[in-house]
């Protein structure tokens, strides 16, 4: 049987549908020592995540990057990404989840919706932005947020959304002064992320570039110029490395063949994939799994040498 990524509403707990404005908050504390600090790779659909990590450290996987952080560190994680930790014993913070719909509730009608909206959209860690870098306080802030979202006061959900805006400006302002900038006009951004939601509700289905820009009505040319002004990235290139992000998932976190990831993804011929795969990755999907088994296995090692 093919051991597939897992899917959670929140860790450990089954992938039920996501409740409709859905926002939970807790502490780094009273989740991750119940798995022994370490948090292995799922997903959650509909379901984004912002960690502050206010005190320790660890390892995080957001899809195939490996990285570490230390307090004080942000982290967004958009919905469907799949992401892990290896939080060092002691680590302590906010993990804050908020479904799709509460989401677009607190970006829509802002003025400054589309630098949310690009924020919103994309994984980012890094260090956290100080107070006197930033003008956000993002600590009070997630503190606010465990208060208001369990919604016993009159006003709770108003403050909640309120929060979550606060929370994305705080984002928003840290990947600026970590030189990491939202790009695009408006109507070309909003084409382009509609293009972006399109890829991922077809990209199973082999579509050409010429079936995605008939299906958002545009011409080929002009969904290119917003690619290229929003990303930097032709729509080619941005569907293809959507492919290749994806069959590294697959090949990463599932027991799936390469031969069942190509038709999984689109690919008629498993030859074609591999060729596909080999030219972007730089090694065969084969090696590429190897190498990060081989990996996993010398991780797995040096945890259990030092327990010792």
């Amino acid at each position: 049987m093919e051991q597939g990524i897992p899917v959670f509403r929140l860790y450990g707990e089954a992938g039920d549908a996501t409740v409709p404005g859905f926002v939970h908050v807790e502490r780094i504390s009273s989740r991750a020592p119940l798995h022994d600090w370490q948090i292995r790779a799922h997903r959650h659909p509909h379901l984004s995540q912002a960690f502050l990590v206010t005190v320790g450290g660890g390892v995080h996987h957001i899809d195939e990057q490996e990285g570490r952080f230390e307090a004080p560190w942000l982290m967004w994680i958009p919905a469907d990404t799949v992401h892990g930790f290896a939080f060092r014993p002691g680590t302590e913070g906010f993990v804050v989840s908020v479904a799709d719909d509460f989401l677009d509730t607190a970006i829509r009608h802002d003025p400054e919706a589309l630098a949310l909206r690009t924020a919103a959209d994309e994984a980012f860690s890094a260090a956290m932005g100080l107070p006197e870098e930033i003008d956000v306080d993002l600590e009070p802030v997630f503190d606010g947020l465990l208060r208001e979202a369990s919604g016993s006061y009159p006003g709770s959900v108003s403050a909640t959304l309120g929060l979550i805006k606060l929370l994305l400006v705080g984002v928003v302002r840290t990947r600026t002064l970590r030189t990491i900038n939202g790009t695009g006009a408006e109507a070309r951004a909003s084409l382009y992320r509609r293009y972006r939601k399109l890829i991922e509700a077809r990209l199973r289905e082999g579509w050409s570039i010429a079936r995605y820009a008939s299906e958002l009505c545009v011409t080929t040319d002009r969904l290119h110029a917003a690619c290229t002004e929003a990303a930097g990235k032709a729509p080619r290139q941005i569907l293809h490395d959507r492919l290749l992000l994806e069959a590294k998932r697959n090949l990463i976190y599932t027991t799936m063949s390469v031969a069942q990831i190509a038709d999984d993804l689109g690919f008629g011929d498993p030859a074609y994939f591999s060729r596909f795969f080999s030219s972007r990755a730089g090694m065969s999907p084969t090696a590429f799994r190897k190498e990060h088994d081989l990996a996993a296995a010398r991780r797995t090692y040096c945890a259990a040498s030092a327990g010792n």
